[in-house]
């Protein structure tokens, strides 16, 4: 069966060399897993300046395909982990990039294996400093051969390998190695006797997509590189779903609305912080500044996960979305992006698609929004439905708070509220039923408008605070910044639409974000808002009674909004 399949991509059988190396290949699990899709994840630039580049972050989780640690990984970036973002299924090890050099490899390169020990992170990192190091990538339980492809891949090269004896050829897919793989240049290969017996010289970098195999001077056998995608996507073919979506049936209109909702804003509020404190540790508000050797940091984790088991390939971009929108509120433009993208069965064609579908979002999001992939990750076989797990990076220090602070400020609400329950905390928490309602949906094109007028805003100094409106809806979002304001202070806002009371207090829709300014910068701003085409509606004040007031829905003291 093999063979026919080689065959048929190949266009020609292969030889008998060539057939133990595919076989090889093929036994890989992680090959087994593959996903084409995120080979491409990411493809924007960025944005920023030197800084960029600096920063490095390492995935570790549970049932990942690819099993190494975070701070291996951190070293095959040029750097050290520092700091930890745990999530329920990942970790995240942040740090800065010590060798900032990272040469391309070109045709003639060396590639070089380094065997795993308790100190080859260290010593990595030292031989890169002294011999200028390539591309490096980690080598795991898939073996050399699957880090050997994705080097290829990753380059656009393809490499020429050099056997001792032909053994070599299914010892390459030895899950019991485990190291670091990288190029370097012949003219720095002595540079490396640093690394003692511990390192070996697998042959050299050439020009084309192509793998061969050298055995005593002699060429055995050459491979195209993509054959082993191809043949797994033959195998593990992904299976679009051909039923229509199943639509919430459970909408609002069925369900009778809370009586007290100034008890529903206590609850929501309390959840949230305890999910904040839980998931997002050492993380308080989902955001922590980070310190490199010549760059501040601004991280922020994803709030927005839930969704995605609902609408993967929407869920993902929202949840980026969301992520993002925490760093603009704070003045900072997202330049970097991670994701953990947990899957199901990886054999099943529709666990596949819905992967896939997830893993497409997050790369539509992350090119409208110009973030740079440092790091990702998949796992398998732990979820019914996907989930990602994000966090998003900008360079530079806070410019703006999220609490309110000056009273006599008007608070303006910039975006269209829609008032989506659908997979929203309300629904989850107080009905049991996150498909009560319609679920949340995103513009990428409004969203990077509304980015820019925060960043704007915040720029020239009209902005005195700014929010994201995320879990828990509108009435939550200004609760969250009366807790984080200045003591005493409080809000009277008085603000209707054509929709359920529990649809305007709660509901989460996209692309929403909650400011306040001066009187006299009132206008201003809404020119600009105006003149980007960002919807903007001025909704109440803040007042120094440190009363809460919706509408007449809510009244509450703040100081028991936490109680």
């Amino acid at each position: 069966m093999l063979i026919e399949e080689v065959t048929a991509v190949l266009g020609r059988r292969p030889n008998a060399d060539e057939l133990i190396f595919i076989k090889s290949v093929m036994g890989s699990k992680q090959i087994q897993y593959a996903f084409p899709a995120l080979n491409n994840i990411i493809m924007g630039d960025g944005q920023g300046s030197a800084e960029n580049g600096q920063l490095i972050i390492g995935l570790e989780g549970k049932n990942n395909i690819i099993k190494t640690k975070a701070k291996m990984q951190c070293a095959a970036q040029g750097g050290k982990g520092q700091l930890k973002i745990s999530f329920p299924k990942a970790k995240f090890l942040v740090g800065d990039r010590i060798n900032i050099e990272h040469r391309k490899p070109v045709p003639g390169d060396k590639l070089i294996y380094l065997k795993a020990s308790t100190d080859a992170e260290v010593t990595l990192l030292n031989v890169w400093n002294e011999a200028h190091l390539g591309a490096v990538t980690i080598v795991n339980q898939g073996g050399l051969v699957v880090s050997i492809l994705s080097l290829c891949a990753e380059q656009e090269l393809g490499v020429d390998l050099v056997l001792t004896n032909k053994r070599q050829l299914s010892d390459y897919n030895n899950k019991s190695i485990s190291g670091f793989l990288f190029s370097v240049s012949t003219a720095n290969l002595k540079k490396i006797n640093m690394l003692k017996n511990r390192w070996k010289n697998l042959g050299s970098f050439i020009v084309s997509n192509k793998i061969t195999f050298r055995y005593r001077g002699n060429v055995i056998g050459t491979l195209p590189a993509r054959l082993f995608n191809e043949l797994h996507e033959r195998r593990f073919p992904i299976t679009p779903q051909t039923t229509p979506k199943k639509e919430n049936s459970n909408t609002n209109k069925y369900v009778k609305e809370p009586a007290n909702f100034k008890l529903v804003l206590k609850k929501l509020v309390k959840v949230q912080q305890d999910l904040i404190t839980l998931k997002y540790t050492p993380i308080r508000q989902r955001i922590t500044p980070f310190t490199a050797k010549n760059s501040s940091f601004v991280l922020s984790a994803s709030d927005h996960s839930y969704i995605t088991s609902q609408e993967p390939r929407a869920g993902s971009m929202i949840t980026i979305a969301n992520a993002v929108r925490h760093l603009v509120c704070l003045g900072i433009r997202p330049v970097y992006m991670a994701g953990a993208f947990h899957g199901g069965d990886l054999t099943n064609g529709m666990d596949r698609w819905l992967l896939n579908e997830l893993v497409s979002g997050a790369r539509e999001a992350a090119m409208a929004f110009q973030l740079r992939n440092v790091n990702e990750m998949i796992t398998k076989n732990n979820l019914l439905q996907p989930i990602a797990d994000v966090i998003t990076a900008g360079v530079g220090k806070v410019r703006c708070s999220p609490g309110f602070n000056t009273p006599g400020d008007f608070v303006t609400m910039i975006g269209s509220l829609r008032g989506e329950t659908g997979s929203s905390m309300y629904a989850d928490v107080i009905h049991k039923n996150k498909q009560i309602g319609q679920p949340s949906t995103i513009d990428i094109v409004m969203e990077c408008r509304l980015q820019e007028v925060i960043l704007q805003g915040i720029a020239v100094g009209l902005i005195r605070s700014a929010v994201n409106v995320s879990r828990g809806g509108l009435a939550v979002a200004i609760a969250n910044s009366l807790l984080l304001g200045f003591g005493g202070l409080g809000a009277r806002i008085h603000f209707s639409r054509k929709m359920r009371n529990d649809e305007l207090l709660f509901g989460e829709t996209q692309g929403l974000v909650v400011v306040t300014l001066c009187e006299n910068d009132l206008i201003e701003f809404e020119r600009i808002c105006m003149t980007t085409g960002v919807p903007s509606t001025t909704i109440g004040r803040i007042t120094d009674d440190g009363n809460y007031i919706f509408n007449d829905l809510i009244n509450i003291p703040v100081k028991q909004l936490s109680k």
